[in-house]
């Protein structure tokens, strides 16, 4: 199952600063997400250039250390949020304070989001996945399916769209090859950021002001309406169109 990974804003810990790793980092930076790298091997100059350019939260160049994987962590606060749960019977959620939640929040902010090892070394790769484990981290390790809790597809991008291709880790040359010699031949001659606006658009007009309201009645009706109208014209039409075309 493919499901898109929120890290706009988050943190991500790269370990590695290779070419397997700027290929991660490559993606993350896509996603706007804030980007750590620790390495105690040769930097790739890319990887060294976007350090310089302010691209990357940080890079360490150094060996990994355990404490790494909680750098931004408030000293006690992972044991604090952890405590808001004591008392829960198992049955029903625990009452927690507005002080609570906003500490939760905050501790969201802090951790790592996400942990990609790109490095030749196995055995301490797979030490790593057992401390994300142990602090209920994601991570990924490359080229190790098994050890992965999510995968690194090819993804096609035009604007906000973004199609991605996947072989459960199997095969990435495959879906690179996809990607460039049938998605993009198919794709490129097609405006496509442009009808991702103006749907966007469509959908924002009919909740907001022509079909406004919550409640199931109103949002199913605003739903197959949407599915209509974006059915009613080609893919061509919606990337030539523009606000005033829509409105009318």
């Amino acid at each position: 199952m493919m499901l898109a990974w929120q890290v706009r804003g988050k943190h991500v810990l790269v370990v590695g600063a290779g070419d397997v790793a700027l290929s991660r980092i490559d993606h993350l930076l896509v996603a706007d997400a804030k980007i750590t790298v620790v390495t105690g091997c040769d930097v790739h100059p890319t990887i060294k250039s976007y350090h310089e350019l302010g691209l990357l939260e940080d890079l360490i160049e150094r060996d990994f250390q355990p404490s790494d994987l909680k750098m931004y962590e408030k000293k006690g606060m992972r044991d604090e949020i952890k405590s808001f749960d004591e008392g829960n019977d198992g049955e029903s959620f625990s009452n927690l304070s507005a002080e609570q939640i906003e500490k939760i929040e905050a501790f969201e902010e802090m951790k790592f989001k996400m942990v990609l090892t790109c490095i030749n070394n196995y055995p301490l790769s797979l030490r790593i996945w057992q401390q994300c484990k142990i602090l209920g981290l994601d991570v990924n390790l490359a080229d190790k399916p098994k050890n992965c809790d999510f995968y690194f597809g090819s993804v096609y991008r035009q604007g906000p769209l973004q199609i991605m291709i996947s072989t459960n880790g199997k095969s990435p040359r495959l879906c690179n090859r996809i990607k460039n010699k049938k998605l993009a031949p198919m794709f490129d001659g097609l405006d496509l950021n442009t009808a991702v606006e103006n749907l966007g658009y469509l959908r924002s007009q009919l909740r907001n002001i022509y079909h406004p309201g919550e409640d199931v009645g109103v949002i199913k009706e605003r739903m197959d309406w949407n599915k209509k109208i974006t059915d009613a014209y080609s893919i061509e039409e919606w990337c030539i169109m523009d606000k005033t075309m829509i409105d009318n």
